[in-house]
């Protein structure tokens, strides 16, 4: 499964920084850490894109108290989307 979410934010460039950047070694046990793509839409929006995400994992590590704080502390509030490659041709 690949993730899109969108997500406000108290402040973007924060949370890149002590919010996402900060726990972004974690993401190799849900999901390839290594595509990962992290977008500022304006101060107070951001993209995120996760790809061969492990929902069961992924579920675990959301439920962490680590990360609820994390999410609380920067006024984090997803939507999430899954997708897949599109076929054309």
């Amino acid at each position: 499964m690949n993730l899109l979410l969108t997500a406000s934010v108290r402040d973007a460039d924060d949370f890149k920084k002590n919010g996402y950047d900060s726990v972004k070694h974690e993401f190799s046990e849900w999901c390839d850490s290594s595509a990962c793509i992290f977008a500022k839409i304006d101060q107070y929006h951001v993209v995120e894109l996760f790809f061969n995400v492990n929902p069961a994992k992924l579920r675990e590590w959301l439920s962490r108290p680590s990360t609820k704080d994390m999410f609380a502390a920067h006024e984090f509030e997803p939507t999430r989307y899954t997708f897949s490659p599109m076929e054309i041709g």
